[in-house]
């Protein structure tokens, strides 16, 4: 065998363990929780003082400090609603993994899929789309194809993610097309 031959037989055999062990340094790397705030952490450990005197002024001081982080934005207090609420708004952006967004949620939390109406349409001077939505998200169709019903204001839209970081629009149930979030 020569060594050509080698380096590639050597990388075909390689690879495939590569893509083995990559989903469990993934998850690994995935499991890391946010952890709470000091602020937090310092009013649950209040609970663990044995005398209820001392365990109440402790309360009464870490809840002042709460509500004075919480009213001067160092600490910001959101359910779950809220979250998911500010996934969908980001929907279609390209960010860096915020953890804050997933360190802890639950995997039906992630936002696939969004359905809206269009406010206004636009198209640009090689034939594609531009719409935006009532939440103000602007999207452009990125195909070259022509839609056979183009978008207009009032229609429905659901905007779903596609393979590789794609998405796919799909106009009152019609055809899906190539679309790409631009940022406003």
């Amino acid at each position: 065998m020569t060594t050509r031959n080698f380096k590639l037989a050597s990388y075909i055999f390689c690879a495939p363990a590569l893509f083995i062990g990559a989903p469990a340094l993934a998850e690994e790397k995935d499991s890391e929780a946010v952890a709470p705030p000091a602020i937090y952490t310092d009013l649950v450990a209040c609970k663990s003082i044995a005398d209820a005197d001392q365990r109440l002024a402790c309360y009464d001081a870490r809840v002042t400090a709460l509500e004075t982080a919480q009213a001067s934005n160092e600490v910001i207090i959101a359910d779950r609603e809220q979250v998911r609420e500010a996934r969908r708004s980001v929907f279609g952006l390209t960010l860096p993994r915020i953890k804050l967004f997933d360190g802890n949620s639950e995997k039906g939390d992630n936002v696939d899929e969004i359905e809206a109406t269009i406010t206004s349409v636009s198209k640009s001077r090689n034939g594609k789309w531009f719409f935006k939505l009532e939440d103000g998200a602007l999207w452009q169709q990125t195909e070259a194809r022509p839609s056979k019903t183009p978008p207009k204001e009032g229609d429905t839209v659901v905007i779903k993610r596609g393979a590789l970081g794609s998405f796919l629009a799909k106009l009152n149930g019609g055809r899906s097309f190539k679309v790409i979030r631009i940022v406003n």
